[in-house]
Order: structure tokens, then C-alpha cells, then sequence
């Protein structure tokens, strides 16, 4: 279905609305994936799904109720589970549902018509570009190219009707050789704008470069950083310090109008960025607005839902996740500003350090104090007197990301649209940083 009819099926749905409030989620999503493992397709797959979410709102007490499927009932039950959840619940601090108003004018959404209609073919000649490359090096090729169409709906009981379409097209490979490998991806709402060939070529020469890799001692190294494991640290930044609920909870660093890191660091989430998966509302159906969250190294906003809003006076920015949950808003959208040193020069100012291609695993230790630990994988390479001289084994770090975003020497002019672990778009450029901590 498409947004209009999502929009007409919510209106039904709340025709049965007895007394209370009311607000219905409903996404249509159809993703389409190609494995490849080895040099060789293994695997096509497509799946079709419908997920509807309902929540009530009466008597001081919230239920919720979600199905998956498409079935003619199965509104319906979503609307009898979240009754029942409602019924047994306890009463609580309610958060009402946000006015029709907050719902604004529709901003744009990433959506193109290729990645819409991409066939098995189209991804399979995708990804024979990887798998000739590295079938040309004597190195075998392993990954998934996905496409993803989704439609969302909301509809409330307050007046709040909002639908939008997008689209995904995700690209990430891995080559092996004998003793070593490398890692790529590529993403973004066209699937023609994905890059491959720029892909193949850097997996392909990662994997060469890294064969046959060999110990350094752990300790505090200079450090570049590639966009993949820029955006670990970005990412982890957001889960345990840019909402506005972790700083109500005192669990988060940001402490406002404190000069925590670099001057040369500027973080935004912006879901109207054309380069990020723009989206024009968040899970309450209200409009996500641009917020600059730490502004030439200084902390300087956070991001809103309704019930955190409401807690500070203010109004939502519209970075809800589905309500309630016990999250708070999510910045969904980030993005480091770019500096103005080409990446390719970088690696000359080192004197000694390491170039790290990406994280693997990476953990909160202490959120707080923004400590994680985790691998490097799939591209350690030493750096001399300005030079990348060989590769090594890969080290585990143990490192604050506010520490090491205050010793940032040089920001690169380029970006690059990475995925976070919640599969949203996070745009990093890469990074010189002076201390890195490995410990071992």
C-alpha cells in the first residue's frame, strides 16, 4: 500500500476508538537481499512485512499492542492487545499524544525510484563487479547488497496524520586472502549512486595490503581514523549522551556550554541533510528539526521527544522513538562537519601512529565518562615518518570518545554516509586524532 492508504487504514482503525486516545503505526516494508560468499552468489532473497503499532491512552494508563501481518484483523488485534496491556497496566505520568500542529509541512524524504525497482539482476551485476575484482587478485569476496522500500503511516486521535516513503540501498563486502583481509561498504537511499567500483577497488587493496600482519606493542598511539570507525564513536555518543532524557537522568557528559572537545568538532543531527536518509518525522509523527549538538567543540544542545520536552518546558525536536520506552529521543540523523584537509593527506603528518580502517565489537564501559572498548579489524596498518609501512595484528582499545574527539588534529574535507548498529545514517569524515589508548 501506499502512504495514502496506510493514512485511510489508520482512519478506520480509530472509527473504534470507544473514549480515550489513540495513536496507530503502520509500515509496509519490501527488502530485497543478495549474499554473495567466496567470489559467488549463494543467496537472493526478498521478504514482504507489515508491521502495525498501536498505543491507547485513557484513565491514566498506557497499553500497547503490535502485529505483524497483513490480515484483515489484524488492526483490529493490535487494538485488542493494547486495551488489555492498558487495562493491567498501573497508572502513571502520561504523556499525551502531540497536536496535529507538530505534524508541520512534510520535509524531504530519501527516496529513489532505481532502489524502488532494483531486480535480482540489477544487485547481481552489482555485485560481480566485487566479486571480478577480487577473483583478479587471487582474494575471495564476501558480503550482502540490500535494497529496501518502506512506507510509514501515523494517525492519531489528536488530528496528527503523517506518511512518508523511503528507500535503502546497502552495500558492505569483505575480502579474504591467505593471512588477512579487508573491509568496504557503501550506502545510500540510490542504489546508482552506491559507488561499486570505488568499493571493489578498496576492499580488493585493503585485503592486499593487510596479508601477513604482525604484532605491536599496546599502548597510546597517534591515530587515523577511517569514516567506518569514525562513526562507532559517533554513534555511541548519541546512545549515552545527546538525549535530552540521559542529561534529565544525569547519566549523560554533555554539560551545556562546557568546551569538552577540539575546536576543530562540530556534531549535528539533521534529518533534512540530503546526504543522511532525510525523514521528515519522528515515531510520534512530529517534524525532526535540525540540532546542533556540540558546536566547535562545545556542548551545545540535545534532542527532544514529548515527554522529555514537556519535563524542561520546551518544545519536542521531534527525535521520538516509539512511546513510551525508557530510551528517551535518539539522534538518528548525525553528521560531523567536514574540515578541510584532503583524507589522502593525513597519513603524511604522522610521524608514528596507526591507521585504523574500523572498530569491531565495540562496548560501553563506563557511558558516562563515554569509555568503550572493542577491535580493530580488517585494516591495522603502521604508520612511519609519514608513511603506511605494513600491517598489524589487530589491537583491543580501551578509550573515552569525548577524550579522544578533544585531541583531534585534522578533520578531513571528505565524508562518507556510514550505518550505525540501528541501521541509521550516520555521516563521518576521517579523523587525526593524538592519543588513541590500545591495551592489548
Amino acid at each position: 500500500m501506499n502512504g495514502d492508504e496506510l493514512l485511510a487504514l489508520g482512519d478506520h482503525a480509530l472509527t473504534a476508538l470507544a473514549h480515550g486516545e489513540a495513536e496507530v503505526i503502520i509500515a509496509d516494508s519490501r527488502s530485497e537481499l543478495t549474499r554473495f560468499a567466496g567470489n559467488e552468489i549463494h543467496q537472493s532473497v526478498a521478504e514482504r512485512s507489515r508491521h502495525i503499532r498501536v498505543r491507547l491512552i485513557d484513565g491514566g494508563r498506557i497499553g500497547v499492542g503490535e502485529v505483524r501481518g497483513h490480515g484483515d484483523g489484524a488492526v483490529a488485534l493490535a487494538f485488542a492487545a493494547a486495551e488489555e496491556s492498558r487495562r493491567v497496566t498501573t497508572e502513571s505520568d502520561v504523556s499525551p499524544l502531540p497536536s496535529a500542529a507538530q505534524g508541520g509541512a512534510d520535509e524531504p524524504v530519501a527516496f529513489a525510484a532505481a532502489t524502488d525497482a532494483a531486480t535480482p539482476r540489477d544487485r547481481a551485476d552489482l555485485v560481480s563487479v566485487i566479486t571480478d575484482a577480487a577473483a583478479r587478485n587471487d582474494v575471495n569476496a564476501y558480503g550482502a547488497l540490500s535494497t529496501t522500500t518502506t512506507t510509514t503511516a501515523i494517525v492519531t486521535s489528536s488530528g496528527l496524520r503523517r506518511s512518508a516513503t523511503s528507500t535503502q540501498a546497502s552495500l558492505v563486502a569483505v575480502a579474504r586472502g591467505a593471512d588477512g583481509g579487508g573491509y568496504a561498504s557503501r550506502h545510500s537511499a540510490d542504489i546508482a549512486a552506491l559507488d561499486v567500483p570505488g568499493l571493489a577497488s578498496e576492499v580488493v587493496d585493503t585485503c592486499r595490503r593487510n596479508q601477513g600482519a604482525t604484532p605491536v606493542d599496546p599502548g597510546d598511539y597517534e591515530v587515523i581514523l577511517s569514516p567506518y570507525a569514525v562513526t562507532d564513536l559517533l554513534e555511541h555518543l548519541a546512545w549515552g549522551g545527546f538525549s535530552a532524557l540521559a542529561v534529565q537522568e544525569h547519566r549523560s557528559f554533555m554539560r551545556m556550554g562546557e568546551h569538552l572537545m577540539s575546536d576543530a568538532v562540530t556534531i549535528r543531527d539533521d534529518a533534512r541533510a540530503a546526504e543522511i536518509f532525510p525523514f521528515p518525522f519522528d515515531d510520534e509523527g512530529v517534524s525532526t528539526r535540525p540540532v546542533t549538538l556540540i558546536d566547535h567543540g562545545v556542548c551545545a544542545a540535545v534532542v527532544y521527544d514529548t515527554p522529555t520536552a514537556l519535563h524542561d518546558g520546551v518544545t519536542s525536536t521531534g527525535h521520538s522513538l516509539p512511546q513510551p520506552n525508557t530510551w528517551g529521543p535518539l539522534p538518528r540523523h548525525l553528521a560531523m562537519d567536514a574540515g578541510v584537509t584532503p583524507s589522502g593527506e593525513m597519513v603524511a603528518s604522522v610521524s608514528r601512529g596507526l591507521y585504523i580502517t574500523r572498530f569491531w565489537y565495540v562496548r560501553d564501559v563506563h557511558p558516562l565518562r563515554t569509555v568503550i572498548t572493542g577491535m580493530t579489524r580488517e585494516g591495522t596498518f603502521l604508520i612511519e615518518r609519514g608513511e603506511i609501512t605494513r600491517p598489524v595484528k589487530d589491537l583491543r582499545f580501551t578509550q573515552s570518545i569525548v577524550d579522544a574527539l578533544a585531541d583531534v588534529l585534522q578533520v578531513s574535507r571528505e565524508r562518507r554516509l556510514e550505518l550505525g548498529e540501528g541501521e541509521s545514517g550516520v555521516l563521518s569524515p576521517w579523523l587525526h586524532i593524538g592519543r588513541f589508548s590500545f591495551t592489548s
